[in-house]
């Protein structure tokens, strides 16, 4: 299951660079990243009228897809798929980047029940409307002077916009809880899975450890690591 993450703010505040660099930085790091973006114009379509797509769209097909060579786009209709909440539009998410570890939502300021982050655009904008207006917002993100912002409102989380080290490990850390279950390493290199897998591993592995003596009945977590021979023996794995 993928942690969404949004990143609002103001029009023209930075937000598409940021989130551009934060990919490239997870990206690096192993992680799978998804990109989406939202917008209030209702006028412009990423197809073309009277074009296939469209006339699909037209005729009242609630999910469309389009292929090319290296691209997929996907078009939804959340009143004929009888989304009637965000509710139903956010689990759809969760379904459509399952593969992801984070999603990066551009915008989404309205939408409560994501976790955001509010770039600020300049050091005019009122922190303490714009946390009022906002539900589940996990702090600023600003481009300059943060000790001067921080010293403005201490009760509030700052990140630096220019310098993205605290604000990546900050991220990092919410993947984690989400992801909080097993650590698997190889080589050193850390190996992310899916729910299922984790359940896979966890619980006949528990149910093993729980036969042996000298084991707590109340197991909070297992450590194991195994060291294997650079050249195995044969029939032994």
């Amino acid at each position: 299951m993928p942690l969404l993450i949004a990143i609002s703010g103001y029009h023209n505040a930075g937000k598409t660079t940021l989130i551009l660099s934060l990919s490239k930085i997870f990206q690096k790091k192993g992680y799978k990243i998804g990109i989406v973006k939202s917008s209030k114009d209702e006028n412009i379509f990423t197809d073309i009228p009277e074009k296939d797509t469209w006339l699909y769209r037209k005729e009242g097909i609630p999910l469309v897809g389009f292929f090319q060579k290296n691209l997929f786009t996907l078009y939804l209709n959340s009143e004929l798929l009888n989304f009637s909440s965000f509710k139903d539009w956010y689990n759809y998410f969760l379904s459509i980047f399952w593969n992801c570890h984070i999603v990066f939502l551009e915008g989404f300021k309205g939408f409560d029940m994501i976790q955001k982050f509010w770039v600020v655009k300049d050091e005019n904008e009122d922190l303490k409307k714009i946390k009022g207006e906002l539900k589940n917002l996990l702090g600023f993100i600003v481009k300059n002077k943060i000790d001067t912002w921080e010293t403005s409102y201490p009760e509030e989380k700052f990140f630096s916009f220019e310098n993205k080290e605290r604000l990546t490990k900050f991220i990092e850390e919410l993947i984690e809880k989400y992801h909080p279950r097993v650590l698997l390493k190889v080589n050193d290199q850390r190996i992310h899975m899916k729910s299922f897998v984790e359940d896979i591993l966890i619980y006949p592995l528990l149910g093993f450890v729980k036969t042996l003596k000298g084991v707590p009945e109340k197991i909070n977590t297992l450590e194991i690591k195994i060291k294997l021979a650079d050249k195995l023996d044969k029939g032994r794995i």
